[in-house]
């Protein structure tokens, strides 16, 4: 049973008790991401998240660094389209000292000048390592075949003009514009003191500023538009071609309780048709035709988007035939699901879920994003029961609405380009 409050400021305390076992973790969870940035400010979320760990008021790097190893913690953060995280896991015992390590890199980072120099630095070389991996252009360009010139479209680390131009001001002027008590969420997951937590996180939090008028809180936020358009990238080093497929199935209006059948019902439908290896679309690409060795299906989502994805890597002689499988498999799924695929997905699901609960850290981020997805914190056993009751029909209506959507499409590697990109997408013809 978890215990949240919400404090007269805004920030949201939520503590997630598991006593069987002796570790835990403590977060402090921002809404704040890429989502929220121009194009001229595209990666200063992710910035900051880096420069959060170069120094506080009372703590050098060197110190931050060394607290957290003293204790054997694990310590790290990360950045997503909605989403900026600070977190560390370790004995539950140190929860209250992992809460004020956390607190100190959330609320009193200084952003030294000689370490950001330094830091926008390796930020750069990975940004460079992404532009050159034709996967990760494959996804990046993905986001942009998805949502265009919207913030959703533009790459979480940034652009490299962007990273090298950045100022100690810019990571300033973020902090005091997101890093606001609406948008923070302090939570702990394992087997703590329960009372301790709250009260030592409100002693921390209670003075974080609030928002401006204009700021997003954690409130639900409106679906991105959907663009669906097709984009490509010749990487003449490689062999293969990267191919990437995606429709959005969010949720049609609905009562809460609708939306969130309507969600799992669209990850079953990822989960059954390319989530094991012997899921239909797996199976086929690879097992029976022999195209590729990569081939599956997942979603992505947040707080007001869900896209179906369908991935996989061929050489471009196998790539016509892979669009033909790929093509026939989702028609089939749309007029009908196979009852032995559904009990697979279903308890591949169910079992899914009962492990996320069985660790702390998955514990503490799945209930962040239920509560900015939903508004609240969503028991395990609800949940299951929910998977366990989702029906064929409900599944098969994930199908019909998504091929209702020309798909997104995206495809890097040999021979892959724009105009290929845009023959592709015509060849699959799905909508």
């Amino acid at each position: 049973m978890h215990v949240s409050r919400t404090l007269s400021n805004g920030v949201r305390l939520l503590a997630l008790p598991l006593p069987h076992v002796q570790s835990a973790s403590v977060g402090v969870f921002l809404r704040v991401g890429s989502r929220d940035e121009t194009p001229a400010s595209n990666g200063v979320s992710h910035v900051l998240e880096h420069m959060a760990f170069k120094g506080t008021a009372t703590r050098t790097v060197q110190q931050i660094n060394l607290d957290a190893e003293r204790l054997g913690a694990d310590v790290n953060a990360f950045t997503s389209k909605d989403t900026t995280a600070y977190f560390m896991t370790g004995l539950g015992r140190h929860a209250s000292r992992f809460l004020a390590m956390t607190a100190d890199i959330v609320l009193n980072s200084t952003f030294p000048q000689a370490e950001l120099q330094r830091e926008l630095e390796v930020i750069r070389q990975e940004a460079i390592e992404y532009d050159e991996d034709p996967q990760e252009s494959s996804s990046e360009l993905l986001d942009r075949a998805l949502w265009g010139e919207h913030p959703m479209g533009m790459p979480v680390i940034g652009t490299v003009k962007n990273i090298e131009r950045f100022t100690r001001q810019d990571l300033v002027d973020h902090v005091q514009k997101h890093y606001v008590a609406e948008k923070t969420v302090v939570v702990a997951a394992g087997n703590f003191e329960v009372d301790a937590f709250l009260a030592e996180a409100e002693g921390l939090f209670a003075q974080m500023p609030r928002a401006g008028a204009v700021a997003r809180s954690l409130d639900f936020q409106p679906a991105p538009p959907y663009v669906g358009s097709a984009v490509g990238r010749r990487f003449s080093q490689v062999s293969q071609v990267f191919v990437n497929l995606a429709w959005p199935v969010a949720p049609a209006q609905a009562d809460e309780v609708g939306q969130q059948r309507w969600r799992i019902a669209a990850s079953m439908a990822a989960m059954l048709f390319g989530g094991g290896m012997s899921a239909p679309f797996t199976d086929t690409i690879r097992e029976r035709l022999g195209l590729a060795y990569t081939a599956d299906a997942s979603t992505e989502h947040g707080d007001s988007w869900f896209t179906f994805i369908v991935h996989a890597i061929t050489t471009p002689d196998k790539l016509d035939l892979l669009v033909d499988a790929t093509r026939g498999l989702l028609r089939e799924h749309a007029e009908r699901i196979d009852d032995v695929h559904l009990e697979r997905a279903r308890n591949q699901m169910a079992v899914a879920r009962v492990r996320t609960a069985e660790r702390t850290y998955a514990t503490m981020e799945r209930a962040v994003e239920e509560l900015f997805v939903h508004g609240a914190v969503i028991p395990a056993e609800a949940t299951v029961e929910m998977i366990e009751s989702i029906t064929a029909e409900e599944v098969r209506a994930v199908f019909q609405r998504m091929l209702a959507h020309q798909p997104a499409l995206s495809i890097t590697g040999k021979g892959a380009s724009a105009a290929a990109a845009r023959q592709l997408a015509a060849k699959i013809g799905l909508a």
